[in-house]
């Protein structure tokens, strides 16, 4: 039967396709959401930040200018610190898991070529390893740098006053 005359006579719902096309429309969908959120977001903070100078309103500082002024991480550098380190020991554990499980394998099958296996959890152990040495670098650079920037005064950088 040609292609042409299975799509002339079957129902487009009973392809075994439907499943795994809707799925990657799906997260196609949430990842185009997501970056038009963001921008969006970015779009109205922008604009109110706009409206406040037009205004005359001293602009009020972000998170980020905040954390710089007082020397400290700004939050995304110590959430993605966070986020790294929380990789690299989720990576640590899955690796040392995988060479249990394959130990464990081994001694309930009794079969000792079934350690081979136990390798496999090399390459996420070295991945986890590598994240946390870079996690702790990124600590060690950020306690030398918040350590060697002179503290700033929040009036001397934004004024309070409002009569403008």
């Amino acid at each position: 039967m040609s292609l042409a005359a299975l799509a002339m006579y079957s129902q487009p719902l009973d392809s075994p396709f439907i499943v795994p096309v809707a799925g990657c429309i799906m997260i196609l969908g949430i990842v185009v959401a997501g970056i038009w959120s963001g921008i969006r977001n970015r779009e109205i903070q922008s604009t109110e930040r706009l409206a406040a100078i037009a205004k005359g309103v001293a602009v009020p500082p972000t998170i980020e200018e905040m954390a710089i002024m007082h020397g400290k991480p700004s939050g995304n550098a110590t959430r993605r610190r966070a986020n790294i380190r929380l990789a690299g020991t989720i990576l640590v554990w899955s690796a040392a898991s995988v060479a249990v499980f394959f130990i464990v394998l081994s001694y309930i099958l009794r079969e000792r070529d079934v350690l081979s296996g136990a390798a496999v959890g090399l390459i996420p152990l070295g991945i986890g390893i590598a994240l946390l040495i870079d996690a702790r670098t990124q600590t060690r650079e950020m306690e030398e740098t918040a350590a060697s920037a002179p503290a700033t005064s929040l009036q001397s950088t934004y004024p309070t006053d409002r009569s403008l």
